[in-house]
């Protein structure tokens, strides 16, 4: 016995979707300001920004995943105090 044809529907979704849908964690309402970037010396590029008024020094990576709205706390960073970078001592001839 032959069957009809099988119609699909646009409303194809399963409960595990909807479920993953519905069970996701909304991320953080964070200011995400770029300070400067570094780049040579061997090393990947490092970008210092300002997020909720304290500096990070991150890489391209956990850049793009505080813009996507994870915390600091949640990639695990340390505030870093930018004008350290810059002091006389570094410059003496």
């Amino acid at each position: 016995m032959n069957a009809g044809p099988k119609f699909r529907t646009p409303y194809r979704t399963t409960g595990a979707d909807l479920a993953a849908a519905l069970g996701m964690k909304t991320r953080a309402k964070q200011t995400v300001a770029f300070v400067c970037s570094r780049h040579g010396g061997g090393m990947p590029t490092r970008t210092t920004v300002l997020v909720d008024g304290e500096y990070y020094e991150v890489l391209d990576g956990t850049y793009r995943a505080l813009l996507a709205g994870w915390t600091p706390t949640e990639l695990e960073l340390e505030p870093v105090n930018p004008a350290d970078d810059f002091t006389a001592d570094q410059f003496e001839g």
